[in-house]
């Protein structure tokens, strides 16, 4: 009778969950971007320097992409960013300025969540 005792099934169930950890941290990180970008701005920083903030979660969602090796995934991914980020002013002006962000926060990364391949 031939045994089912698989040794290395837990390394790869663990190994599957870290590369959804990953992706949850790549796709929040658009998401928090864009949030604390602009609570920056509302809070009346200077507008550089929230860009800048904008900008620079925006990087590291692209360089934890690329090191998986998804380079084509990567400017989809910062389009999709700066749609958010440019749909929100028109949005705000029609559901406020708050859930305007939010829901661009969500749009970004669930769409980063999306392009960030399982494996």
């Amino acid at each position: 009778m031939a045994s089912r005792f698989d040794p290395f099934a837990s390394m790869r169930e663990a190994w599957a969950e870290q590369q959804d950890t990953r992706r949850w941290i790549i796709a929040g990180c658009p998401a928090v971007g864009l949030i604390i970008g602009f609570a920056l701005a509302d809070a009346g920083v200077d507008r550089l320097i929230a860009g800048g903030v904008l900008v620079a979660f925006g990087v590291v969602a692209a360089v934890l992409m690329g090191r998986k090796g998804w380079p084509w995934r990567i400017p989809l991914a910062g389009g999709v960013y700066a749609a958010a980020f440019a749909m929100a002013h028109p949005l705000a002006l029609i559901a406020g300025t708050w859930p305007a962000v939010v829901i661009a926060a969500i749009v970004s990364g669930a769409a980063t969540y999306e392009l960030t391949p399982h494996r």
